[in-house]
């Protein structure tokens, strides 16, 4: 860290609108304190809260408690600290005069410490019911006139491209495009660097990812975890496929298959990803499935039952809480490779991550009966970032015959430590990088692709597929996706119900002998021990 300048005559100011919301509370404050603590955050940097909900700083503090992760034995001095620089303000969303009192607020603490250039940053976590009004009075009576203003937007980023339009223009009409940081929490920036890294620095990888050597990509979003109380309103307004595929899985996606930009400029990265968005083929409801996942009649505890059943949920609703999507695109360097895009509550298991599965060689003399074993570049997310390949060698012994095998990309865990995603994004938005942020126009094209199976969804109201709670879903994504091209493997799907893994198993082209389908359910003992026993 630079040593503390007294001189400092730079003020750096975040307010945090809807600071009442679940939202604020459990993801934006832990971050702003983690920041804080390890003396990440500009020096002269404040807090505010704006909401309607009459809040003070000693209620506050302690309402953030329970998410703040504090350690007794080096935290409390430290964290007193840290709400010193934090300060509430209440009011309504569409009355200016309450934005004159917040702004008035800042300037107050900018005069006070003789700090001439104010830096601002409005974080909206507020409903899009109330989105316009407060982009409009921060705009017009917050904004700093002697540094940069800088706006954060968090998902859901409106419905459908009607919407979406209207939202654009309320946002663009007040911010210039360098001023809007639309966020996703869920984007993982050490990952995708390292596989821009990988792609573009590394000859063996960067010749190979095209249509001419890969045969299909799988994005995955998975949670074990039901939809929750707290968010099960917006869940069931929205579903799964805005909720996460609309923004998250997509950019993921139009990272991976973009153009090297010309440069490491920010801006050239986001023109490049615009390129890919365009040439993504828009999907229609034969390109979809969509699941509600059900009672399994085995859990014993109440909150797993099936969707429907929560309390907290209307009896006849058919949103989806699982949905794949399978998308092609008219790039020549991409036509004809399938990408699924697979997402889901309730399911076996929790991760994020990105499958690009290889074509099989074209000749396999020493195995002849796995002729479709395919190697895979693995990108994790979560629940730990890695990147690392499915690759086959030879099995000990006299015979030449092959095993499973990888060669893992993971960075070292003796390296320093690297932010979390909301960490390094908040990061990101002081130092002004838009890198992992859309553009409007990038949210343009993403509405464009899924606009027109949503408004059916919508609609018609088709009924979805049902899966069990605690698997990996409706046998029929599995069967869409191998249809699509995509290759499945026991050695990855072992850990499921006995029907699904018997499918499994006849469709694989096992590597190591049958029992790799059956292997014994380890507990997790440790971060490296449970690194294997994650894969799927």
């Amino acid at each position: 860290m630079l040593p503390i300048d007294l001189n400092n005559e730079t003020a750096y100011s975040i307010v945090v609108f809807g600071a009442s919301g679940k939202l604020a509370k459990q993801n934006i404050f832990p971050v702003l304190w983690s920041l804080y603590r390890d003396n990440r955050l500009p020096q002269g940097t404040r807090i505010y809260t704006f909401c309607r909900t009459p809040l003070q700083t000693k209620s506050y503090r302690l309402q953030v408690i329970p998410y703040m992760n504090l350690d007794k034995n080096r935290d409390p001095a430290k964290y007193n600290s840290f709400w010193m620089n934090v300060h509430c303000v209440q009011g309504e969303y569409d009355k200016p005069e309450c934005y004159e009192c917040l702004v008035s607020l800042m300037a107050t603490h900018e005069v006070k410490h003789n700090q001439t250039v104010a830096n601002r940053i409005f974080y909206l976590a507020v409903p899009l019911a109330v989105f316009d009004q407060v982009t409009l009075n921060t705009s017009r009576k917050c904004s700093s006139t002697t540094g940069w203003n800088r706006i954060v937007v968090e998902k859901p980023f409106a419905r459908d491209d009607v919407t979406f339009r209207s939202f654009q223009s309320s946002l663009c009409n007040c911010y210039k495009e360098s001023q809007i940081f639309l966020m996703d929490q869920l984007m993982s920036k050490q990952v995708l660097q390292n596989f821009l890294a990988l792609r573009y620095s590394n000859h063996l990888w960067g010749e190979t990812l095209n249509n001419r050597h890969v045969a299909a990509v799988m994005i995955t979003v998975k949670s074990a975890d039901p939809v929750p109380a707290s968010r099960a309103e917006y869940f069931n307004q929205f579903g799964i496929i805005r909720d996460v595929m609309t923004n998250h899985m997509v950019q993921m996606m139009a990272m991976l298959t973009m153009d090297q930009p010309y440069s490491n400029n920010p801006e050239e990265l986001r023109i490049e990803r615009l390129k890919v968005l365009r040439d993504i083929l828009t999907p229609n409801m034969g390109d979809v499935i969509i699941a509600q996942y059900k009672n399994n009649g085995v859990e014993t505890d109440p909150d797993k039952c099936g969707y429907t059943e929560h309390s907290y949920v209307p009896k006849d609703s058919f949103t989806p809480t699982f949905a794949m999507v399978v998308l092609q695109m008219k790039t020549r360097r991409w036509a004809g490779v399938p990408f699924i895009l697979r997402a889901g509550r309730a399911l076996n298991d929790t991760k994020v991550e990105v499958r690009v599965q290889y074509k099989a060689a074209d000749c396999d003399s020493f195995h002849s009966d796995s002729s479709d074993v395919r190697n895979e570049l693995v990108l994790r997310l979560h629940p730990f970032e890695e990147v690392f390949m499915r690759m086959r060698l030879k099995r000990p012994g006299e015979d030449l015959c092959l095993r499973e095998t990888e060669l893992n990309l993971r960075v070292d865990d003796r390296g320093p430590r690297v932010p979390t995603s909301l960490a390094s994004l908040l990061l990101d938005v002081f130092s002004g990088n838009q890198s992992l942020f859309m553009r409007t126009d990038e949210q343009c094209e993403i509405w464009r692709i899924f606009s027109p199976i949503l408004s059916v969804i919508d609609n018609d109201r088709p009924r979805p597929l049902f899966y069990e709670f605690g698997t990996r879903g409706p046998i029929a994504a599995y069967h869409k996706a191998e249809r699509a091209g995509f290759l499945f493997f026991a050695s990855d799907e072992w850990h499921q119900s006995v029907d699904t893994l018997a499918y499994t198993v006849q469709k694989s082209k096992l590597l190591i002998g049958p029992h790799t389908g059956f292997k014994p359910l380890r507990a997790i003992k440790s971060r490296k021990s449970s690194k294997r026993e994650t894969r799927s």
